[in-house]
């Protein structure tokens, strides 16, 4: 202000004018800080307000490809913040990528996916394809999908995946890389008397990275269906959306986390075990699932979202019987928590001598992390199938994964048939 009203005496028009470019840059940046302070406040479920309520101001968040996002009028997961100040959203389960977009030209949206793989096999023949086209990225290594239809494939598969049922966050990652914060151990308190010092104990944090690892598929259509079919956008949305979720699922549970797959939470140090024995053995009650949730409870991290299991576990949890034959059901602590299944948990674990194992993974899964790129790369193979009438198309996604506190999920291991 100083050099504001300095510049003014001296009828210095430009450094004037500079100053208060400066001030005003300045009063922005207090006003973002302000913004996102209260929606880390208001975060879990509250509304937030509308732009409108705030002045015609809206809360935007970094989130997609470096886009900044519009917040939505409600939203049930929270923000994080990078070491340079930008905020992100964290996404539950109940939120839509596609609800965070910005508005914009709806070509692409319209056009929808089969629509725009046809006009990328084809090139654009109508006016709609050719603005669709204009708002992707094509190069030789593939098209990138517009924004708008990725993000309603990318929550398709969202929807379908099991671990995010369970309640997986999904962290958007506008780059190949983000550093996030996690918790080892909790602090403990203790009683002091009048005059006393009052005992030191501090939490443990670590840092883990999530590092957008490829995966990838490529699937066959026949010309005639491209050109044709009425339904092909939804069928392909469907196929894309399936077969990711599955993958995305093997990563999360039990990815190897070597090479180019993802540690997965069967692999990451940390979490709560609880054997079925030196060699492994059958279920046949609810005992080691309550021993698994004791174990949680121990770590103070009782909050069990869901268990999942392979359909072969959830077959013999279904068959439990009591001693007159009559249906087992779950104990009290156990008859809300969901128990899901999917075939990304394998059944050819090796426990001791036995190698048909598998595994109950159960906890709070509102600590595990998915982070994920938000960007959907599709490649055209016009020439490779050719001679069959068909036409190839490659389309990848990059994800990671991570946990904010180990300590807080649980596996049951060496499950015999």
């Amino acid at each position: 202000l100083a050099r504001a009203s300095d510049a003014h005496k001296k009828d210095d028009v430009p450094a004037y004018e500079a100053a208060m470019s400066e001030i005003e840059a300045i009063d922005a940046q207090i006003g973002r800080a302000k913004a996102l302070e209260e929606a880390e406040r208001r975060a879990g479920g509250q509304p937030l307000e509308t732009p409108e309520s705030r002045g015609g101001q809206p809360l935007e968040l970094r989130g997609v490809e470096g886009i900044r996002l519009t917040r939505p009028t409600e939203f049930r997961g929270w923000i994080g913040q990078t070491a340079e100040g930008h905020a992100y959203p964290v996404l539950a389960p109940q939120d839509r990528l596609a609800d965070m977009l910005p508005a914009g030209d709806g070509a692409a949206a319209e056009l929808g996916l089969g629509g725009f793989l046809r006009a990328l096999h084809n090139g654009p023949r109508t006016e709609l394809e050719r603005r669709a086209l204009g708002g992707a990225t094509i190069g030789a290594g593939g098209a990138i999908v517009p924004t708008p239809v990725a993000a309603g494939v990318i929550d398709m598969m969202r929807a379908a995946a099991v671990s995010i049922q369970a309640g997986a966050m999904t962290v958007p990652m506008d780059s190949a890389t983000l550093r996030m914060a996690r918790q080892i151990t909790d602090p403990v308190g203790g009683w002091r008397a009048e005059n006393a010092n009052i005992p030191e104990s501090d939490p443990v944090f670590d840092q883990v990275t999530l590092s957008a690892k490829s995966w990838g598929v490529r699937f066959n259509v026949s010309r005639e269906l491209l050109e044709d079919g009425l339904n092909t956008d939804q069928a392909i949305r469907t196929i894309l959306a399936g077969v990711g979720a599955v993958a995305l699922d093997r990563a999360v549970l039990v990815g190897a986390g070597t090479g180019a797959e993802p540690l997965g939470i069967r692999g990451q140090s940390g979490i709560q075990a609880e054997s079925m024995g030196t060699n492994g053995a059958a279920l046949t009650n609810w005992a080691p699932v309550l021993n698994a949730v004791e174990r949680l409870e121990g770590a103070n991290s009782g909050a069990v979202t869901a268990m999942v299991m392979a359909p072969r576990t959830s077959r013999v949890i279904n068959g439990f019987v009591d001693t007159t034959n009559q249906p087992l059901v779950p104990p009290r602590r156990l008859e809300n928590v969901p128990a899901l299944v999917t075939t990304s948990m394998p059944i050819d674990e090796t426990q001791g001598t036995s190698n048909n194992c598998s595994s109950i993974i159960l906890g709070d899964f509102a600590r595990v992390m998915i982070g994920l790129r938000t960007q959907l790369t599709i490649q055209v193979l016009n020439e490779r199938f050719a001679e069959i009438g068909q036409v190839g198309f490659i389309a990848w996604m990059r994800a990671d994964v991570a946990l904010s506190r180990p300590a807080a999920l649980a596996r049951i291991l060496g499950i015999r048939p």
